[in-house]
């Protein structure tokens, strides 16, 4: 992990999510007959097929993927060519990580025009998921120009962007993305580290803020707090309420970032306490501590040489 914006870059966003797969409702709710009355119960379901999809969707917006499977399930065990059902099944799939499934259950339903967009939206985050994404992002292009609100298509495009070093086109993206959904939390997450990328930590750190605010449980998101945090030279607020579990891994990239601004003692102290914690770190605040040695002979032999 070194100093420029590139390589800083590509060592913090090991750090983030890459995605976050909230599921998003695909079918309507079921039209109701002329004369109002209860829809009728399919034999064997237990629930109006429409209202049993409604549900499934629900339950992908909560992220119960297992919950929806099954619910989806039934559905299709009904109504075998249900698209929205179909599609339900493989964002639960996806939200599994069930890639193989998915991506079979996504290109079932790609001929349907009611489905095509929201389909090549999970074949794209599926196969950028399995490490394809010259084969992705084209799909996520191509649903974005079908529905431009589809803002996981967006989430991923603007990442992908930042993995480029492009942080303008990937903060438009991600702004298309919030003008989608302004309630998503991964959408600020990955908006903040393409904002550390360019050394813009205040605005970062808001972007995390923000983040964490819609969803507390963003491990993600609280990483990069800290990290925003420590690009400020706010070591203290960086490594507040740190729970063991979790401390090495914490102090050993806050000490990488002050070992960045050249505050070379403080950057020794966070990667001498990751070793001492866990042992099993070692290696990697070993290795660390041996760039921060290298770190400091080369800003003293520039030092000698301007003097």
């Amino acid at each position: 992990m070194i100093g420029s914006t590139s390589r800083r870059g590509s060592a913090i966003v090991a750090v983030v999510a890459l995605f976050a797969l909230g599921g998003c409702a695909m079918g309507g709710s079921p039209l109701l007959d002329e004369e109002p009355r209860p829809p009728p119960v399919e034999q064997g379901l237990g629930e109006p097929v429409g209202l049993a999809v409604a549900r499934g969707e629900a339950l992908l917006i909560s992220q119960q993927y297992e919950a929806a499977q099954a619910k989806f399930n039934k559905v299709l065990a009904r109504e075998p060519d249900n698209y929205p059902a179909m599609l339900g099944l493989a964002e639960a799939q996806l939200g599994l990580r069930q890639l193989g499934d998915a991506l079979a259950g996504f290109e079932s339903v790609m001929e349907s025009d009611e489905t095509r967009a929201k389909a090549l939206q999970g074949r794209g985050i599926t196969l950028t998921l399995m490490g394809r994404g010259e084969l992705g992002l084209p799909l996520l292009r191509q649903a974005v120009e079908r529905e431009p609100g589809l803002w996981r298509s967006w989430n991923v495009i603007g990442r992908s962007h930042a993995l480029e070093g492009d942080a303008e086109k990937a903060l438009a993206s991600y702004d298309r993305a919030l003008l989608a959904n302004g309630q998503a939390a991964p959408i600020y997450n990955n908006r903040g580290m393409t904002l550390i990328m360019t050394k813009r930590y205040s605005e970062a750190e808001s972007s995390f803020r923000l983040a964490l605010a819609l969803n507390p449980a963003l491990m993600a998101a609280k990483m990069n707090l800290r990290l925003a945090l420590a690009w400020q030279g706010r070591y203290d607020e960086a490594v507040a309420e740190l729970k063991r579990g979790e401390a090495p891994r914490v102090l050993n990239n806050i000490g990488f970032v002050a070992m960045e601004r050249g505050d070379f003692a403080t950057a020794k102290m966070f990667f001498t306490k990751a070793m001492e914690i866990s042992p099993s770190y070692y290696p990697v605040a070993a290795k660390n501590l041996e760039a921060l040695r290298e770190r400091k002979n080369l800003a003293a032999t520039t030092s000698e040489l301007m003097g």
